[in-house]
């Protein structure tokens, strides 16, 4: 990838920022630019940068800096000036995304979105006042980025897997990536994207910004579990792509699907091995579907740390449960020496 692509997804991710602030940024160095994965702002704060270099203020000078007492600080008026562009000066049309605690701006960019909740006498949040806090993360293109997984797993045949990760390990990165493979591959399939927070495709008045392919169909903005059984319906696709998979009724979806002979691919959240053994959403996917493999990333953005049989990690699984359970019931030693 060049260095001129790399360059749009950080400049496209300022779309909301002007004067100092934007310049600024825009000075940084580009191996800073390009290794920067958030961009973190807080009223009367230093502004944090977020990447591969970990943690970072952005300087009063030029580049970034470590200590705080040299930082750029996020005021006021600069957090109030990017609100309003984020809601594009219209808050009431953005209304459900604020509440929802994000905005994703043109290019697949998620604004996360923090403040002070007013809620109704059912205690529904409604609305959301006093921003004090917006992370901007920034979302990348990596073309290539998903051959390991492609090669390995799709070479021969559709397979369901699970991609599981710590944040910011480039999970969607990967989804988008290997989603781009399969459907532009020799022998295309056709896919359903299923893109709820718009950061797959990226979808803008009905044209992908970010490359899915081209045998790919984008469910943009539907609920994940409502899309599943839309896709099924009425697109007929071979594989169904999803990310950040959590919701009990998201994986009852795929459960009823089970039976359509759809394939999945979808994202999950998990640090390391234990993590995937212990995370009660991925003890749920593995029993609601036949899942063949589980491919966890490592934090080094798009590098794989292992791939795993979802039968032994199922059965692995199990006998920790067990094992829990029955230390549980007899006690810690008693079961040790039974």
């Amino acid at each position: 990838m060049t260095k001129e692509i790399k360059d749009k997804d950080f400049i496209s991710a300022l779309s909301i920022i002007r004067g100092e602030l934007k310049n600024k940024l825009l000075n940084l160095p580009e191996a800073v630019k390009y290794e920067t994965a958030e961009i973190r702002l807080r009223i009367g704060k230093p502004i944090v940068l977020y990447g591969t270099y970990s943690t970072a203020f952005l300087s009063r000078n030029d580049g970034i800096t470590k200590n705080p007492q040299e930082a750029f600080i996020c005021y006021s008026e600069d957090m109030n000036d990017i609100f309003s562009r984020l809601c594009s000066f219209s808050v009431h049309s953005h209304l459900q995304s604020i509440v929802n605690g994000f905005i994703t701006i043109q290019g697949g960019h998620r604004v996360g979105i923090c403040g002070t909740a007013v809620s109704d006498n059912r205690g529904n949040i409604t609305s959301v006042r006093d921003i004090s806090s917006l992370n901007i993360r920034i979302a990348r293109e990596k073309p290539g980025c998903s051959e390991v997984i492609f090669n390995t797993l799709f070479h021969s045949s559709l397979q369901s897997i699970i991609i599981a990760g710590a944040p910011m390990s480039g999970k969607t990165t990967v989804l988008r990536d290997l989603v781009r493979k399969i459907s532009d591959s020799y022998d295309s399939k056709k896919i359903c994207v299923i893109d709820e927070r718009q950061e797959i495709a990226a979808m803008n008045a009905g044209f992908c910004q970010r490359d899915v392919g081209i045998n790919t169909d984008v469910f943009d903005l539907y609920p994940k579990d409502k899309a599943v059984l839309n896709a099924i319906k009425t697109m007929s696709p071979q594989l169904i792509a999803m990310d950040e998979l959590c919701s009990e009724s998201e994986i009852a979806a795929i459960s009823l699907a089970a039976n359509s002979g759809v394939k999945f691919i979808v994202t999950v959240h998990a640090s390391d091995y234990t993590e995937i053994l212990e995370r009660p959403q991925i003890k749920s996917l593995l029993r609601a579907y036949s899942f063949e493999k589980l491919v966890l990333l490592k934090k080094i953005p798009g590098e794989i740390e292992g791939i795993y049989d979802t039968k032994e990690l199922l059965d692995e699984i199990i006998g920790r449960d067990i094992g829990i359970n029955r230390c549980g019931a007899y006690g810690n030693d008693d079961f040790l020496t039974a």
